[in-house]
């Protein structure tokens, strides 16, 4: 009986410490530029989807990050917890987003970054998130895939995408026929 239950202790300490492997301290670091966000910069984030649909469209940090904020305030109700969504780019596909949330919803903070990169997967858009971040904890390593899945599932209806580029606060996004 003794046997069985070492057995069991040691199988609830190996997944514990397997689901807590890609835990640490530290913080996600964001780029310092300032990205406004407005309704006016979605509308011209927006004004820039029949454009992408046509072939390509160039998106600043401004822009994308309106349109992300706008979009989802406009497709979920009062109680939805996040307040805006910042998104900085870089060269070579990196990306850095802050999801800024309302008051009172996170403990110590109100802001979780994520950082990765973004590219084409099976003709796609798709995000590779590589850390995240909030309130003095960071998350790496395989629990990252599942929210990058999770993430890319909302972005695979686009059509199909041929190529993304990134540079200092732009990104470009052509698509295939």
């Amino acid at each position: 009986m003794l046997n069985r239950r070492i057995w069991v202790v040691a199988l609830v300490a190996l997944l514990l410490m397997s689901s807590l492997a890609g835990c640490a301290m530290g913080d996600v670091s964001a780029p310092d530029r300032e990205v406004p966000i407005s309704v006016d910069a979605a509308l011209e984030g927006q004004a820039g989807l029949p454009a992408l649909l046509a072939g390509n469209v160039t998106w600043t940090e401004s822009q994308l990050s309106s349109y992300v904020t706008e979009l989802l305030k406009a497709n979920t109700g009062e109680n939805q917890p996040v307040d805006a969504v910042t998104i900085w780019l870089s060269p070579e596909n990196q990306i850095h987003a802050r999801v800024a949330l309302k008051e009172g919803v996170l403990l110590g903070g109100n802001n979780i970054d994520l950082a990765g990169t973004i590219g084409i997967v099976d003709g796609k858009v798709a995000l590779n998130l590589t850390d995240a971040g909030a309130n003095g904890m960071m998350v790496s390593g395989p629990l990252m895939g599942l929210v990058s899945q999770y993430i890319n599932g909302a972005l695979g209806g686009f059509g199909v995408a041929a190529d993304v580029t990134t540079d200092e606060g732009s990104i470009t996004i052509s698509m295939g026929m």
